[in-house]
C-alpha cells in the first residue's frame, strides 16, 4: 500500500511540476531533439503471490530528430529487486487522424533480476544480467506526455512524462 502511495505522489508532482514549466517554456515540437524524463509504478494483470507490489519507475531519455532514442530507467522489478535498463529504441506515430498517439518499442541491456527471478528474463547470462524488449503506446500534446509499456506477460507499466 505504501508503494502506491508513493508512485501515485511522485506522478502528482510530475504533474505540477510539469503544469508550471509548460507555461514559461511553451510547447516540445515531438520531431526536435529532446531530454524526456518520466516516471510511473506498474500495475500486474496477473495474479501470481511473488509480486512485492507497484514500485516507483525514474526514466530519462534523449529523443533524436528522426524519433531514435536512447534511456536508462532505474526501478525496483516486481520482485523487490533494484534493477537497471539501458536501451534504444524508436517512437512511431502511426495514425494521421491521431497525430498526438504514439508507438514506442525499446530494447536493451537489463540488470537485477536474481535468484529465483532470474529466468524471468528470456535472454540471459552472468547472474542477474539479460536483454529486455517494452513496447508500449501513448499520448503526447506539448511537453507532456502518458504511455501505458507492456512489460512481458506479467504487467503493464503507466508512466507519465514530461520534455525538457
Amino acid at each position: 500500500m505504501r508503494a502506491i502511495r508513493c508512485s501515485v505522489l511522485l506522478v502528482l508532482i510530475l504533474v505540477c511540476m510539469g503544469t508550471a514549466c509548460a507555461e514559461q517554456t511553451g510547447k516540445a515540437a515531438p520531431d526536435t531533439a529532446h531530454w524526456y524524463i518520466q516516471g510511473g509504478a506498474y500495475v500486474h494483470y496477473d495474479n501470481r503471490d511473488d509480486y512485492q507490489g507497484p514500485p516507483i519507475v525514474g526514466s530519462i531519455e534523449y529523443h533524436k530528430d528522426n524519433r531514435w532514442f536512447g534511456g536508462f530507467s532505474a526501478f525496483n522489478n516486481s520482485f523487490g529487486q533494484f534493477t537497471q535498463y539501458l536501451y534504444l529504441g524508436k517512437e512511431f506515430r502511426p495514425w494521421d487522424s491521431h497525430p498526438h498517439t504514439r508507438v514506442k518499442v525499446s530494447a536493451g541491456i537489463v540488470q537485477g533480476y536474481r535468484d529465483e527471478h532470474y529466468d524471468t528474463l528470456p535472454i540471459r547470462w552472468g547472474g542477474s544480467w539479460g536483454l529486455g524488449a517494452v513496447p508500449s503506446i501513448g499520448y503526447q500534446k506539448g511537453r507532456f506526455g502518458y504511455d501505458a509499456a507492456i512489460l512481458g506477460v506479467g504487467g503493464v507499466l503507466f508512466l507519465v512524462g514530461y520534455s525538457l
